[in-house]
């Protein structure tokens, strides 16, 4: 055969590699897109599946800790449960009144809001504008000076959450429900998980990636949640100090927006901000309660986090900030609460495995040692 030949056969093979590996891409492609399409059909029942099996990761230890001492899982389990129902009673029993009155008072609190950021803006005078050259033009539009009568019909807030109540709570009896059996069950998922394992080396990958995902999730959820506690006492003190009202609802508020990176403790001083324009003399000092809550969120973010949870947890902030507003555009709030957890648990399964261990290098953040050894190093 010539060298001519040879070349030929060379690239004809290059060409059927090439096609083949783009038609592996596309499979890829449409495969990501049909997972995505089919969350977000089946959002109403992932959702509560999902956040089961997420408090099952962090329950799991408790369970085995008290079976090691004679105490059935199914008790344990019971014990959990009625702990977390109590929990949420609690806490709608002391959102529910501050927050109708709020939504009930709402045209109040913006007007006030408006003439309190008068002294920052021309919002209030704009507004004024508006509505007079709104009159006008409904005055000529009816011909005779009299102002036609518009009527917008629209659903308030309390009809949307009447609305959304019955979904949320069946979606909270399946996840209360599920957790239960999910720990009940002990360890049978992971005896079943090793079994249907074809090989040996399966099995023991298999186990170790579900106990590392297992105690990643745990460590973290349990350290965040300790955090939060103590955020939400930090807030609940600064605020009855700056004399804000409800100061629990704000430590509760903090302790719940604080499961979310970043976004969470934005969404918290907007808040903030908002009723203290509203409750406190003048704007500044609304701006003084919302620096107060900024400054703990902070701290809380730049000092206690990173002691606490420490080098365990190292994952790439940017990946944070999309994980978030993806599972935020596509399974809303809950996403959100459900995006670090998910891509903690995502990490943990590129690490045990080969082939996406460049992915898992992508993930993970820098670490504080590397940038030492890099210090002396110069």
């Amino acid at each position: 055969m010539t060298q001519t030949q040879h070349g030929s056969t060379d690239a004809a093979a290059d060409h059927v590699e090439q096609r083949r590996a783009l038609t592996d891409w596309a499979i890829i492609v449409i495969a990501l897109l049909a997972v995505l399409t089919a969350f977000a059909l089946a959002r109403q029942f992932l959702v509560p599946v999902m956040m089961a099996f997420l408090l099952s990761l962090v329950f799991s230890p408790l369970c085995r800790w008290l079976r090691r001492r004679r105490i059935p899982e199914a008790v344990s389990a019971a014990v959990i449960v009625a702990a977390l129902v109590a929990g949420l009673i609690a806490a709608i029993t002391s959102l529910a009144v501050p927050v109708a009155g709020w939504i009930d008072d709402a045209p109040q609190y913006m007007w006030e809001i408006e003439q309190k950021l008068q002294s920052w803006s021309g919002v209030a005078e704009a507004v004024s504008d508006a509505d007079k050259e709104i009159k006008e033009a409904t005055e000529a539009a009816s011909g005779d000076g009299e102002a036609m009568e518009v009527v917008v019909q629209e659903s308030g807030p309390m009809s949307t959450i009447a609305l959304e109540a019955p979904v949320v709570a069946a979606q909270t009896v399946l996840v209360l429900i599920l957790l239960y059996f999910v720990l009940a069950s002990g360890n049978l998922f992971y005896e079943r998980l090793v079994r249907v394992m074809p090989t040996f080396s399966d099995k023991r990958r298999a186990l170790s990636i579900v106990y590392d995902v297992e105690r990643e999730v745990s460590r973290y959820l349990l350290s965040i949640t300790l955090i939060n506690v103590g955020l939400g006492a930090a807030v609940v003190i600064a605020f009855t100090l700056l004399g804000m009202p409800n100061p629990f609802l704000f430590g509760l508020l903090a302790f719940g927006l604080n499961y979310v990176p970043f976004i969470g403790a934005l969404a918290g001083t907007a808040l903030v901000f908002s009723v203290a324009l509203v409750s406190q003399e003048t704007a500044w000092a609304a701006a003084v309660s919302a620096l107060t809550y900024w400054g703990l969120t902070a701290v809380e973010g730049q000092v206690v986090t990173p002691m606490i949870v420490g080098r365990r947890l190292r994952l790439n902030t940017v990946v944070i900030v999309i994980s978030i507003a993806f599972w935020a555009w596509l399974w809303s709030f809950m996403g959100m609460l459900m995006a670090v957890p998910l891509l903690v648990t995502f990490r943990v399964f590129c690490k045990h495995v080969p082939q996406l261990s460049k992915i898992e290098e992508f993930l993970s953040g820098p670490d504080p040692m590397e940038g030492d050894e890099k210090e002396q190093a110069k």
